[in-house]
């Protein structure tokens, strides 16, 4: 199994374009690591063990949020903290997130959420492709957030399981 080593507490930039989120979470479910992942893409579902939160102005119901509501966004994080203990939380929404609600909300909102999952000893993971952010966002980020590491192999014995 492939899983890159994390850190709880900390929180990681990927700057990598959108379609390696599906395969990270599926690396992710397969070391038995809850997450809830909020995208704008339009995924068909969220792999095995994660929920799915999908950013967008286009619907309104159950598993959407609009993307000038971050507030709701933040809620909807710490309530999966809530129920499910310190898992993991990707964002994958950051244009469409500053599209509608400005870089400087956007800043301090992924700010709120490195401090809840420094808080709660979780995971963070932010992807971003680096086509899509002008440099300064991404600077930002980069000072921010830790890089996200390389996968590596998990030995049998730690049955697959992040750990601290």
């Amino acid at each position: 199994m492939i899983v890159p080593p994390l850190k709880r507490g900390l929180g990681y930039l990927a700057l990598d374009p959108e379609d390696t989120v599906p395969s990270f979470l599926r690396s992710m479910a397969d070391a038995q690591t809850r997450f809830l992942w909020m995208t704008s893409a339009p995924p068909s579902a969220a792999p095995e063990g994660g929920d799915l939160l999908r950013v967008t102005t286009l619907r309104r119901g159950l598993g959407t949020v609009d993307p000038r509501r971050l507030q709701d966004l933040r809620t909807a994080a710490t309530t999966f903290f809530d129920e499910n203990g310190p898992g993991l939380l990707v964002v994958d929404c950051l244009p469409s997130l500053i599209l509608h609600a400005g870089i400087e909300r956007v800043l301090r909102f992924v700010d709120d959420l490195h401090e809840e999952v420094a808080m709660r000893d979780a995971y963070l993971v932010v992807f971003v492709d680096p086509r899509e952010l002008n440099r300064r966002m991404i600077a930002w980020l980069e000072r921010e957030l830790d890089p996200l590491p390389q996968a590596v192999e998990v030995p049998p014995s730690e049955g697959g399981r992040l750990t601290a």
